[in-house]
Formats: C-alpha cells, sequence, structure tokens
C-alpha cells in the first residue's frame, strides 16, 4: 500500500531550524525555581547559594525575588572572593514552599541572579539538616527551554518525610505550561490536601518571575514512588525547572533517606553520549538513570552492540551498578543512546544508603571548556563541613601532566587515568580529599563534578558543560510530502554528514540532503574539524492513519497454574488524529485473564476503548494472565493470543 507521508509540524513550519547548543553553567543569569520538601526542616534547614567565577575584576551580581521588581540583594563577585548567599531556614517560601504555597501560582518565590554588566558566573545552591545535605547547579541561560522531561531517582523508601517535586519558574507573560504522561493514579499537591490534583493532564498559567511546584508525596499512593518520573512539561514560552527529591529513600519499604536535587535543561539540548563516575555508594545508590525522549530508544553500555534495554518516550531505565570499571569510588561507565535521552546519575557521598545525590550530566562532547575555575568551598554545605572530592572526565588526546588541579592548599597530585570501556576518546579521574576553592585546569575538553559525604549527609553536584557547538539547521524542501521532499542542511560547510533514521544509520546517505521514502525520525551527524554534532531529529509521519500494534509476553514458556503477562503497545505513525481506536484481545481458551491494565482509556474484556490518539503517541496495556491446568493426557499445548485494532 503507498502512503503520502509529511513531516510533522509541517502545515506550521516549511523551514526548520535545529540548535545544538551545548551546556554552559557559566552564565551572566540564573534561575532558581522553589521546591517542595516533605516537612519543614526534614530534608533542608540551612541553605546558601554559592557563587564564583573565572573573571578575575570584581563585578555586580543582582539578586531578584520572584516578581519583585528592586533586587532584594547585590552582590560583588571575583575569581579571588566567591560568595556564600546565605537564605533564611527550612520551609521560607522562596527556595523552599510550605503545604499552603504548594500547587498553586507563586509572585515571590525563586531567586533569580543577573550581572548587569554581562560577566559569566556559576551559582550552586546547597542545603543541609540534621542528617541530609544536597546541591543543585544552575545551568543558567542554558537552562531556558519549553520542553522538559520531569527527573529524579524512583522514591522507594517508607519514611513519612518522602517527596518528589518540580518546581518552575516562567521567564516571559502568559506562558501556557501542560504537565502530561505522568501515571493517571499519581497525586500531587493543592495546599494542605496531598492528592488534591489528580487530573491525567494538568496546565498553569504562568506571568514573568513567577513559579508553581509540583509535590509527589510518596505516602499519598503508590504511583508517587515513581509515577511523575519521565512525565513531559511543555510550555508555550521559555521556563527553567528544577527537580528531584526532598527525601528520596532508594531501598524498598526502609527509612533511609536524604535530599537529591538538580536543574536539567530542555529536551532540544540534550544528546546521546555520556560518561558517568562512580561515587562512595553501593549498589542500591549508584545508578545512572536514563529517560526516554522518543519512542524505541536503544540504551548501549561501555561499547556493546547489543543495548541493555529499549525504551519509549516517557519511560525510564536504571543501569545496574555492576556496568560501572569498579565496585569503588572513581569507576566509571560509557552508555550511548540510539536517540537523544536525558540522563541522571544517582550517586552517594558516602558508603551508607543515607548519603545520596543526584546529578543532572551532560553528554560528553569534544567542545567541552578546558576549565573550571572555581568550585567555591567545596568542603562546606550551608555550614556543614564534607568531605569533598571532585571527579574529572577528560579527552583522552590530553596527557596526564597538562591537567592540574588545585585547592585551598596549591597543587593536588593527579592519580592515575582510568580508561572508559567503549570509548577511544575519554578517561576518568576521581580526586577525593579536597578542601577550600578548588580549580581544574587542562589543554583539552573537560567536565567536572564533585561529590562528598559527613556521616548520614552526602551532597553531589555538576559543574561542567560544554561550550556553544556549531548550529546544524535544516530545511523541508518539495512540497513537504513523501515521496519527493528532502531534507537539507541549510549551511552546508561541514566536512562530512551521515543520516539517521530511527537512530540506526542510513547506508549512502552522506550527502548535505536526504530524500526520506518512509516514517520515522531523522537526523543528520555532521562532522567539522575532528568533532561531530547532531541535529535535533525530525519526525516523518503518514498522512493516512497508520496503527501500529505489537504484543509480547514476558515468558516464551509457563507451567500450569504460572501468572505472566501480555503487553500490547499502540502507535500511531498517522500525521492526524486517529478517533474511536479500539483494541480487541480475546484470551484462548486454557488461560485466564486475571487483570488488565491500559496507560489511558478503559478495558472491558475483551476490548480496550483507547479513544482518540494522536501523531507519534504510544500507549500500552499490560494484560495479567494464569495458565490453566492441561488437558487429560497431555503434557504441553501451544497457545495463540492475536491482537487486532479498528479506528475511524
Amino acid at each position: 500500500m503507498n502512503y503520502i507521508k509529511s513531516f510533522k509540524r509541517l502545515s506550521v513550519l516549511l523551514f526548520l531550524t535545529f540548535n545544538y547548543f551545548g551546556f554552559a553553567q557559566l552564565s551572566d543569569l540564573h534561575y532558581l525555581p522553589p521546591l517542595k520538601q516533605g516537612g519543614n526542616n526534614q530534608a533542608v534547614r540551612e541553605q546558601a547559594v554559592y557563587l564564583s567565577t573565572p573573571e578575575t575584576a570584581a563585578f555586580t551580581v543582582n539578586v531578584y525575588q520572584g516578581t519583585i521588581a528592586a533586587p532584594i540583594a547585590t552582590l560583588t563577585l571575583s575569581n579571588g572572593a566567591p560568595v556564600t548567599y546565605n537564605l533564611t531556614n527550612g520551609d521560607n517560601n522562596i527556595t523552599l514552599v510550605k503545604n499552603a504555597n504548594t500547587g498553586i501560582v507563586l509572585t515571590q518565590s525563586g531567586l533569580r541572579f543577573e550581572s548587569p554588566g554581562g560577566e559569566k558566573f556559576y551559582v550552586n545552591y546547597r542545603g543541609s539538616s540534621n542528617s541530609q545535605s544536597t546541591s543543585l547547579t544552575s545551568k543558567g541561560r542554558q537552562a531556558m527551554g519549553q520542553i522538559f522531561k520531569w527527573g529524579g531517582i524512583p522514591n522507594r523508601g517508607n519514611h513519612n518525610s518522602l517527596t518528589s517535586t518540580l518546581g518552575i519558574m516562567a521567564t516571559e507573560d502568559n506562558t501556557v505550561i501542560t504537565l502530561s504522561g505522568y501515571d493517571p493514579n499519581s497525586e500531587f499537591r493543592l495546599g494542605n490536601n496531598a492528592g488534591g490534583i489528580t487530573d491525567d493532564t494538568y496546565q498553569i498559567t504562568l506571568n514573568a518571575n513567577e513559579s508553581f511546584v509540583f509535590e509527589a508525596y510518596t505516602k499519598q499512593t503508590t504511583a508517587n514512588v515513581d509515577g511523575w518520573l519521565g512525565a513531559t512539561l511543555q510550555s508555550t514560552k521559555d521556563i527553567v525547572i528544577s527537580n528531584g527529591g526532598l527525601n528520596i529513600g532508594v531501598r524498598n519499604n526502609n527509612s533511609s533517606r536524604d535530599a537529591a536535587i538538580d536543574q536539567p535543561v530542555p529536551q532540544n539540548k540534550i544528546g546521546k553520549e555520556y560518561v558517568f563516575i562512580r561515587g562512595n555508594g553501593n549498589n542500591e545508590t549508584e545508578k545512572p538513570i536514563i529517560i526516554g525522549t522518543q519512542n524505541s530508544t536503544d540504551i548501549f553500555v561501555n561499547g556493546s552492540a547489543t543495548p541493555i534495554a529499549t525504551i519509549n518516550n516517557g519511560d525510564y531505565f536504571e543501569i545496574p551498578d555492576s556496568y560501572y570499571s569498579s565496585n569503588a569510588a572513581g569507576g566509571n561507565m560509557f552508555v550511548t543512546t540510539s536517540k537523544d535521552a536525558y540522563a541522571y546519575q544517582s550517586l552517594a557521598g558516602g558508603t551508607s544508603i543515607v548519603t545520596v545525590g543526584l546529578n543532572f550530566v551532560a553528554p560528553v562532547n569534544c567542545l567541552l571548556p578546558d576549565s573550571l575555575d572555581n568550585i567555591p568551598d567545596i568542603k562546606d554545605a550551608a555550614g556543614i563541613t564534607m568531605n569533598g572530592g571532585v571527579t574529572i572526565i577528560a579527552s583522552t588526546s590530553t596527557p596526564d601532566g597538562n591537567i592540574t588541579v588545585t585547592d585551598g592548599n596549591g597543587n593536588v597530585t593527579l592519580p592515575a587515568a582510568t580508561t572508559v570501556t567503549g570509548s577511544a576518546d575519554w578517561k576518568t579521574f576521581y580526586v577525593p580529599n579536597l578542601t577550600g576553592n578548588v580549580s581544574v585546569q587542562s589543554t583539552g575538553p573537560i567536565a567536572v563534578g564533585f561529590l562528598g559525604f559527613n556521616g548520614a549527609r552526602g551532597i553531589a553536584g555538576y559543574f561542567s558543560g560544554f561550550d556553544t557547538v556549531p548550529e546544524v539547521d535544516l530545511q523541508v524542501t518539495g512540497g513537504g510530502c513523501l515521496p519527493g521532499s528532502i531534507i537539507q542542511v541549510v549551511d552546508a560547510n561541514f566536512d562530512a554528514y551521515q543520516w539517521f533514521q530511527n537512530g540506526t544509520a542510513v547506508p549512502g546517505a552522506i550527502f548535505s540532503s536526504y530524500t526520506p521514502n518512509e516514517a520515522g525520525d531523522y537526523f543528520v551527524r555532521v562532522t567539522k574539524g575532528g568533532c561531530t554534532y547532531d541535529s535535533q531529529p525530525i519526525a516523518a509521519y503518514y498522512c493516512l492513519p497508520d496503527i501500529v500494534v505489537k504484543k509480547t509476553a514476558n515468558v516464551s514458556s509457563v507451567l500450569e497454574g504460572d501468572v505472566f503477562e501480555f503487553k500490547v503497545t499502540v502507535e500511531s505513525l498517522g500525521i492526524n488524529d486517529v478517533t474511536n481506536l479500539k483494541i480487541t484481545d480475546v484470551i484462548p481458551a486454557g488461560l485466564t485473564l486475571l487483570s488488565a491494565s491500559p496507560s489511558v482509556g478503559s478495558w472491558s474484556a475483551p476490548e480496550w476503548t483507547i479513544g482518540t490518539i494522536s501523531q507519534g503517541e504510544l500507549v500500552s496495556i499490560i494484560l495479567e494472565v494464569k495458565a490453566d491446568e492441561l488437558p487429560f493426557n497431555s503434557s504441553t499445548t501451544s497457545y495463540t493470543n492475536t491482537v487486532t485494532n479498528s479506528q475511524d
């Protein structure tokens, strides 16, 4: 059958621009949206914001609170004089909000740091309480965007203070923000009601510098353990978010807890290649967490050609700590994905499960900066003295002798590098027991994080990203429908090109333009001066409805009485909405259906009524089934289970 195909959003845009901006924690403007903890002082009591800069000449930084027009503080900053800006303890309704200020629009919460002269600086928030510590590094202007995934660590413990949180600040007036894609059984706080928001999607409107805080209180419902993780946050204008857990528990049904938060960048500024460096923790605390932004995203570890997992848009996968090169601090792991994905890292400052921290990790690239100057007062966490150290990712082309680390005592001896299995481009270092202001200098690209602990308190932060990467601009010609339309690079001045469909290189597609012949996600990888850069993907869809139904079982054979699962996924590859979509699944005799759990819609055996599904949307249902007794004189039998679909 021949289908006419069209590019997503082509009816609106005939010219599509893809910018791969890269990350830069150094910025002249930083936002710190407010967050929510499970109870006042339960995760964070003492709080401070640490400002530092490579600029040697002193300059002014103004601090703004919410929509208040005048600065609430004016700071003077230079490389030799970092600044610690202390905050009011606990739920001050500025950085941490009370119950009554959760789930509503706020006008006087959240902070903004800005240098009137345009000088660039780092902003690092740290907080502590009796047994917890945490850190969040602002991503500056690179944190501003319109599509994000809610990230963090699954909250599996049973302490009464466990909660996961998402804070939002708007940068422009009349910004409409929609949260969707979370478990429909999730419940978010609305004032004093911990389960006051139960909608399957939730929309708010913010003006410039207003804020809004979501809280998923873990004790409220089991869906709040991880039902929020991977949810989509989309806005009509640029926003900034922070997320994580205040507190989180990594062990099932255990009262352990710590605070773990960070600030991500928007979806159009992430990548596919990551290097993780292990902290001091164990198998429960040391895990990369990958969140998919597109369907059928393969995850590869340490250069393996076989994916460890395949996830869809909004799914997450925790990579076991056994894939680190060592079970000691400093072990590394190389992770690549077939499509752009968010990468978070759960790691611990100490060996205890109560010293967990969270880092949002930037993908590696050969245009990483060559200097971090500096991490201020690495042992201090809002008045609590930590045992601090740094992790370093460096280019293998840089001699070890060209990488220098200095702290409050002067030059630090660099340990031997650890090779990265699966990558010839990177090596890593772990440098513990540092003090004072810490700087790392290199003649090649580096990425630097820090971690620390004090008793039950753990802390982590990720200071490095990379400089602005050249833009890879694409345009569509030929009318927008396939066959006949062409995707081409606008400014075709790169050394080499390779086009990809659904994460797989297309053989022979090595020119500055490409003509797709079937639906899928496409991007181009360009090379310039030895560095490679990917455009953001563009999705091609059929103009006529095309519903792809897949069915899998979690086992290949069962014994009498065994309980197992069928999973049915349904994806739309049509550019227009499909309505009245229904899936029919008649469980064959010999098997008994125990339960059905659809991600959307409703189930009434044997029919799953989905309703409307839009372009690129993927939904699923889990059917729990039991194997009945076999017929008399029969030792084995085979069952065929067929699923069908109908729609308008």
